[in-house]
């Protein structure tokens, strides 16, 4: 079986391209699959993450991000000629390597594009990181300006146009998968979580409260923000500590506030698992979340969680008053007692902690890349 995952780079330590280079790892080390490694932005920039040496990487050298060096003019006459260099690229690539199956994510619709193009025969799946109803219109503050705004409009045409053209879109979540089911196949299958295998969990005696994720509008730090004020009134011997990557301008950050308050923002940490075991309790304050990877890491380390119940995913990764606790209709107040609650009982952060292990197993590389190569074997099977 040969399998093909195309992306732009993976230069970043985010959640989606820990993801997919795990998926790769496993296919490679563990299924006796051969894979590659399509990218074309990926340059000289270091792979964010380990890659097995069994996975082959090619990069086809067609770097968009300096288009935004020119004016809107040039950068849209340029982007064209861009698109037609890759496709002619990538479809002499398929025709040299000739694979069984092409895999790309849903919100690169210049990706979907160039592989529903490909003369090349192959079967094609669409991974969906983010709910359809949120791809291109996940920011409003972006959406102000008209250009994006129309950008956004154009990106979502070509995603319903081109998805047709794929045999099967894999979502994370029920929600995601029914609003795909118009276009085409929809199946549901988790992501494979990057689970603690350290044999040590934590001992719920720090006074730690942790975040991981972007900086971003989607993770709804303001709120998170204001939370915390609110705890830190009651537990001012308590901190909270942020993991991310992104632009500061969208958390309400200021040195002194952070102080004030006992508030770390830190830079990603490749050793995130480290950083669970040294913490206490998990929050997520996300405005939206397919999934959330993040949310069964910190529980495989012994953290419950608590997180507001957005679309879509953590009410399908947390069993509420049982390993975290879920928060209806975004209200700061009772999320901020939710988290006082796990303070104030060092008996309940332990049950709920111990729960948290066992539930986070459903997401282990071996029952979700079973699913995979299930779903690979049958679309084989009739291609």
């Amino acid at each position: 079986m040969r399998i093909v995952y195309v992306y732009p780079q993976f230069a970043h330590l985010a959640g989606t391209e820990r993801v997919l280079i795990d998926k790769m790892n496993y296919l490679a080390d563990k299924a006796g699959v051969e894979v590659l490694m399509v990218t074309y932005e990926q340059g000289s920039h270091p792979i964010a993450y380990p890659l097995s040496y069994k996975v082959k990487h090619i990069d086809l050298d067609v770097r968009f991000y300096i288009l935004y060096r020119h004016n809107i003019i040039i950068r849209l006459y340029k982007r064209y000629l861009y698109e037609k260099l890759l496709q002619r690229r990538f479809n002499q690539l398929m025709a040299e390597v000739r694979p069984d199956i092409v895999i790309a994510t849903t919100f690169h619709g210049n990706i979907m594009s160039m592989i529903a193009s490909c003369p090349c025969k192959f079967v094609k799946v669409l991974e969906s990181h983010i709910d359809k109803r949120f791809v291109h219109n996940n920011d409003p503050v972006n959406l102000n300006k008209w250009t994006t705004r129309l950008r956004s409009i154009y990106d979502m045409y070509v995603l319903n146009r081109v998805s047709c053209n794929f045999n099967v879109v894999v979502a994370l979540n029920d929600r995601d998968a029914d609003d795909w089911s118009t276009k085409l196949r929809t199946i549901v299958i988790p992501n494979i979580v990057h689970l603690n295998d350290t044999g040590r969990y934590s001992k719920q005696d720090s006074k730690r409260v942790l975040f991981v994720g972007r900086y971003n509008f989607q993770k709804g730090i303001p709120d998170l923000f204001s939370i915390w004020k609110l705890v830190y009134k009651l537990h001012p011997d308590w901190c909270l500590d942020l993991y991310g990557d992104g632009d500061l301008r969208d958390i309400p950050y200021s040195e002194s506030d952070c102080l004030a308050y006992n508030i770390n923002v830190h830079k990603p940490d490749s050793n995130i698992i480290e950083r669970y075991i040294e913490s206490s309790i998990f929050v997520l304050t996300s405005l939206y979340e397919p999934f959330g990877l993040v949310m069964p890491e910190a529980m495989s380390c012994g953290l419950p969680v608590v997180a507001f119940d957005c679309p879509s995913g953590p009410a399908n990764i947390i069993t509420d008053g049982v390993d975290g606790f879920l928060v209806k209709e975004r209200n700061v107040s009772l999320f901020a007692d939710r988290i006082c609650q796990l303070i104030d009982s060092y008996d309940l952060r332990v049950s709920m902690g111990n729960a948290a292990i066992c539930s986070s197993q459903r997401y282990s590389a071996t029952n979700i890349m079973g699913q995979w190569l299930d779903l690979f074997n049958e679309l084989l099977s009739v291609a």
